[in-house]
């Protein structure tokens, strides 16, 4: 068993578990056939995949017997640390330049060149003063004041002519080198406007012969980068930011997110920390709702659906601990689903996660939910509209619609959202429990959530739900109801003249023992005056069990645990066992 899947990228040694191997191939190729030089823009948001993608081509490329290129990798998050924007664009380019000024065979021209580029740093590091008020942008930005001399165009002329010399050398060196493949990567994870100047910078000093690089940036850090030039992006503007892109790079290669093979990540996944046993995810409808759920929230995400496992994974860990302390329940597959819904909510839409910590009974969400979230009132238009759609068509449907529209990500995922907790509704299968099911599930996931409470979860209630199946000589019962009936009514015919007083005395629960074993006629005088008896529900004669005095039905509230403490089925077990001798197993 593993407790976690550390979120690194992938090594070439590892399996490649999203299916991307044919797209991997196929960018490998077209690389080694590409004429130089060469800038790949490999896009995508965060953790989708791009530094294991560029592992990948970095070991076919670079690193294998018989790879063409030399590599050179660059994280640039790294160098931009406690720095300065103009700090952390030199530091970038010495980096680079040291690791081709390594691969010299001759450590004299090495010396002699870095003493000439040493000259040019010197040159080029005067600061502007926009750069140390810290304004930076690429309007008057960084890359100008580097290049602040009397002569900036020579000085760039000079330095591309020493890296281009260091770069011959060390292919000359090495004839089965055909060139040099430079992994520039974390470009999202900075500044996006400094990240937009080393784009400057990389295009301006490396456009030289051989030279391809690899970049892992999306086009949306581009768009924020460029704000400061070209403003908001808007349709009229939008051809501007698309032909700076396009001047920087060559071949933009958007991560295959949607072909990703997340089925067979998660079987392995959860297989691995044993949230599932190997027989439970086999099961095809387990596998096809754990699907569902996936694809209703975090989606195809690497790093997103590492998290989840994780976080499953320490939520196993607890329930187990808290089993063997007696506090808890085991898990069951309904439970276990439930818990990966959730968490998958919590991930994805934390939001509506949190709204559910508050309410965990999203059924009954109506108007007086929407006016402590200060949600917008609904159009008359919007409430045709919704009416008119499956997924809307109920009030708390509603009210979710307009929770969705706090937020520009949650409204481009309405659709997703509703079906996602509509999945945990079919998954509970019991509006009436829907509540109190949730609230118990939450408390576990809770301790992964984000957000800081003030208080106390709340709960609906304050009962555990125990999901567990149980075995009483010889037969299986999912219901604890049931299988309570079952062991009383065994009890009453082996103990012929059983009355209801020494009944209640022989399973001493609580202290009211009327609410468990319920005279009859006392159950039809409560709902003759109430309309219904609470834990009892609609029953007839021939619900009852006969005893000497009286007939009695039994209670269909039957908690394993209450606020961690033993509760009215614990307790009916340990009697059972401690005072009648009689077992019934857990399965």
């Amino acid at each position: 068993m593993k407790s976690s899947i550390i979120d690194v990228p992938r090594k070439p040694s590892q399996a490649d578990l999203f299916g991307i191997q044919v797209y991997q191939d196929a960018l490998t190729r077209y690389i080694e056939l590409t004429d130089t030089p060469m800038t790949i823009a490999l896009q995508g948001e965060w953790g989708s995949g791009k530094t294991s993608l560029m592992n990948q081509l970095c070991y076919a490329l670079c690193e294998k017997d018989g790879a063409p290129y030399y590599s050179i990798w660059i994280n640039t998050w790294q160098f931009s640390l406690m720095k300065t924007p103009q700090q952390a664009i030199i530091s970038i380019l010495e980096a680079i330049i040291n690791q081709i000024g390594q691969l010299n065979p001759s450590t004299h021209k090495w010396e002699e060149s870095k003493r000439k580029i040493g000259g040019l740093f010197k040159k080029m590091a005067t600061v502007g003063t926009k750069v140390a008020a810290g304004m930076v942008g690429v309007e008057g930005g960084v890359v100008d004041d580097i290049f602040s001399t009397d002569e900036p165009t020579s000085d760039i002329a000079q330095l591309k002519e020493e890296i281009a010399r260091l770069i011959e050398d060390a292919l000359e060196h090495n004839p089965a080198k055909s060139g040099f493949n430079f992994y520039i990567d974390d470009l999202d994870r900075i500044d996006p406007p400094v990240a937009v100047e080393i784009l400057e910078l990389l295009k301006n000093i490396f456009d030289l012969e051989r030279c391809i690089f690899i970049l892992a940036i999306d086009y949306d850090v581009v768009i924020k980068g460029l704000k400061p030039k070209f403003g908001e992006l808007t349709e009229s503007n939008e051809r501007e930011f698309r032909s700076f892109f396009d001047k920087i790079i060559q071949l933009p290669f958007s991560m295959p997110v949607a072909s990703y093979s997340v089925d067979t990540f998660l079987v392995e996944a959860l297989g691995n920390i044993e949230f599932f046993t190997k027989e439970e995810l086999a099961d095809q409808q387990l596998a096809e709702t754990l699907s569902d759920i996936t694809r209703l929230s975090v989606g195809s995400n690497p790093r997103s659906l590492k998290r989840l496992t994780n976080t499953l994974a320490l939520i196993s860990i607890i329930n187990e601990m808290q089993s063997s302390q007696g506090v808890g329940d085991r898990q069951t597959v309904l439970r276990k689903e439930l818990n990966f819904a959730l968490v998958c909510m919590q991930i994805a839409y934390p939001y509506i996660y949190n709204q559910l910590t508050e309410e965990p009974d999203f059924k009954k969400w109506s108007d007086r939910t929407a006016s402590r979230l200060k949600l917008r009132p609904l159009t008359e238009e919007e409430k045709e509209s919704l009416d008119s759609v499956e997924e809307f068509d109920e009030e708390w449907e509603k009210v979710l619609f307009r929770m969705c529209q706090k937020e520009t990500y949650l409204s481009s995922r309405t659709f997703s959202v509703s079906g996602l907790l509509n999945k945990i509704a079919e998954i509970i299968s019991n509006d009436d429990e829907l509540g109190s099911i949730i609230s118990q599930t939450l408390e576990l996931s809770a301790v992964t959530n984000l957000k800081a409470y003030d208080g106390p979860l709340k709960k609906v209630g304050k009962l555990n739900r125990d999901t567990n199946n149980y075995r009483y000589a010889g037969k299986v019962y999912q219901k604890k109801t049931e299988l309570v009936r079952a062991v009383i009514a065994d009890y009453v015919a082996a103990h012929p003249g059983m009355t209801h007083e020494q009944l209640k005395a022989d399973f001493p629960i609580k202290r009211n023992m009327d609410v468990i074993f319920m005279d009859f006629e006392r159950y039809e005088a409560i709902k003759e005056e109430k309309g219904k008896v609470e834990f009892f529900g609609n029953k007839t004669i021939d619900d009852t069990i006969a005893l000497a005095d009286k007939n009695i039905l039994i209670s269909t509230n039957w908690p394993t645990t209450n606020q961690g403490k033993p509760a009215e089925f614990s307790k009916f077990i340990d009697i059972l066992k401690s005072k009648h001798g009689i077992t019934v197993e857990q399965c």
